[in-house]
């Protein structure tokens, strides 16, 4: 966690070379930048954070839940947590803590792994909560993940083979502080919230398909991509049902650049996320596991 505090002091002259002689507390800001392993159970925890909160798991095959995150277009119903910290000597406490941004990287030498840069209202000295119990999580493989891509208005599903080498998707949520006058201490009085930017990086073989691809960039073409993850079966599902993170990009490639990679050619491309008119989203994420909720 990180603190830190404004200190107002006024420009005086004293007929000294001494600058400052008093001073003032000013604005309080909090954050918390996190990252770790991105798991079929936590990333559900996150995304309500992230995308969208108040989502309920849909019970399917007896033991399985689907939990959909679909930001909202006009509604700001992303929820917030209260987030502690600390050792053996002091534990540490921010409230109201929101995701300001976050990341998702899969790189072929790892699991997926996360970034999360979390704002909240102040820092202070706690003791943690206890009786919290850990849980069993699977973490989520990037060599168990796929990726397919199509035309705009249609979530694609024939995915590639011999093509597909990592990815990294950046959501940004463009959080404001803000602070008010209201004969109290200078710490977060609300958040304020711009428009939402999601961008994807996907990076291809140079095969003869992603030279085809590469057109689609330059036509200015619009996209639908589709990332999904597979862990295993979940405990007690009836088919089984395995435990899955399905996400849909739909947008347009911003850049396709070549790159290489030790003898091969490759291509970095980034698509940036635009509204699709068919699926109504700009973005959306499906995270099935086994747990019944997620409080």
């Amino acid at each position: 966690m990180t603190k830190s505090i404004a200190h107002i002091r006024p420009d005086e002259d004293r007929g000294t070379f001494i600058k400052n002689y008093r001073s003032s507390l000013g604005i309080v800001e909090a954050a918390f930048p996190v990252d770790g392993g991105c798991s079929f159970e936590d990333l559900a925890w996150w995304f309500q954070m992230a995308l969208k909160g108040g989502v309920v798991g849909v019970v399917r095959g007896v033991t399985a839940y689907d939990y959909v995150f679909t930001p909202s277009s006009t509604t700001d119903d992303v929820k917030s947590a209260t987030f502690e910290w600390g050792d053996e000597t002091q534990a540490f406490q921010m409230n109201y803590g929101m995701v300001e941004s976050f990341e998702i990287d899969g790189s072929l030498n790892s699991n997926w792994k996360f970034t999360a840069n979390v704002v909240g209202s102040d820092m202070a000295t706690t003791t943690f909560t206890g009786a919290i119990g850990d849980r069993t999580v699977e973490e989520v493989s990037t060599y168990l993940s796929k990726l397919a891509i199509g035309p705009t208005g249609a979530v694609p599903s024939a995915y590639m083979t011999g093509r597909f080498i990592g990815f990294k998707i950046s959501i940004k949520n463009a959080f404001t502080r803000k602070y008010f006058a209201d004969g109290t201490s200078p710490a977060l009085g609300g958040m304020g919230r711009g428009k939402r930017e999601i961008s994807t990086e996907l990076t291809f073989e140079g095969n003869s398909a992603s030279v085809v691809e590469r057109g689609v960039w330059e036509a200015g073409t619009k996209r639908v991509a589709r990332l999904t993850a597979t862990g295993t079966a979940i405990a007690g599902s009836t088919g089984p049902i395995y435990k899955t993170v399905d996400i849909i990009l739909p947008g347009v490639w911003d850049a396709y650049e070549i790159n290489d990679r030790e003898t091969n050619t490759i291509f970095v491309a980034t698509l940036m996320s635009e509204y699709d008119v068919a699926l109504a989203h700009d973005f959306s994420a499906t995270v099935t596991n086994g747990l019944s909720t997620l409080v």
